[in-house]
């Protein structure tokens, strides 16, 4: 038996999926809008190539919706505002579905993960429903099957990857007021867009999430003010 690496195979997986997955981004989504807005612009004008890195983990969340839905496609685009909203999927009965893959622990609490539930609401607002579903894949589980004590690494609840599936309920003035801080990132994003120049850190990252700024593919240059 012979057994070699083949790097042109890889190579040819690798650009496959770029090219199925990755397109030029038009107009203004929330997803730009929830993260911040100083690299959202950078992206869309000075875009830098897309490593592997970026490309596989971006693919983990890809396979995980396609495996939980059962859809190739997400649901169609909807515009609010001049707000591009997209769902993952929606439920028999007409409720947004938002399908996650992450690294961290199972047990950290959603409503820690502020953007995924700004992204939420804002599904919720174009839906007309006050109520959401998020499902998130913990790749990690845990961690204790990693790093927790020598008898809890094999017990069957430390055991990787898990799933955990929440229902989130919002009121409706919830979701207008995240409505409303969305449209005003929006204004900030347009200009921004259009040649203005980049924002404060204090302003372009929303509040709570300079964990950002550590994988930023633009840190130490222009991004950061």
């Amino acid at each position: 038996m012979n057994i070699n690496s083949c790097p042109e195979f890889r190579a040819e997986l690798i650009e496959r999926i770029a090219k199925r997955e990755f397109k030029a981004r038009t107009g203004v989504h929330c997803s730009d809008l929830i993260y911040c807005l100083n690299k959202q612009t950078l992206r869309r004008l000075k875009p830098l190539p897309i490593d592997d890195s970026t490309l596989l983990l971006f693919s983990l969340g890809w396979s995980t919706q396609r495996w939980l839905t059962g859809e190739q496609e997400d649901e169609p685009e909807k515009e609010v505002d001049g707000i591009i909203v997209t769902c993952d999927e929606l439920t028999a009965d007409g409720f947004p579905w938002e399908c996650k893959a992450t690294f961290a622990s199972s047990e950290r609490p959603i409503s820690e993960s502020q953007a995924w539930v700004r992204q939420v609401m804002a599904q919720c607002y174009v839906n007309g429903t006050t109520t959401a579903y998020l499902t998130r894949l913990e790749i990690m589980g845990n961690w204790k099957s990693i790093f927790g004590k020598k008898e809890e690494k094999s017990l069957p609840e430390n055991r990787k990857p898990t799933l955990s599936a929440f229902k989130l309920t919002f009121t409706q003035p919830e979701l207008d007021r995240n409505w409303e801080w969305l449209c005003e990132r929006r204004d900030l994003f347009q200009t921004l867009l259009d040649g203005g120049d980049l924002l404060p850190k204090v302003t372009a990252i929303p509040s709570g999430q300079d964990w950002e700024c550590g994988y930023c593919a633009y840190k130490g240059g222009e991004c950061c003010l």
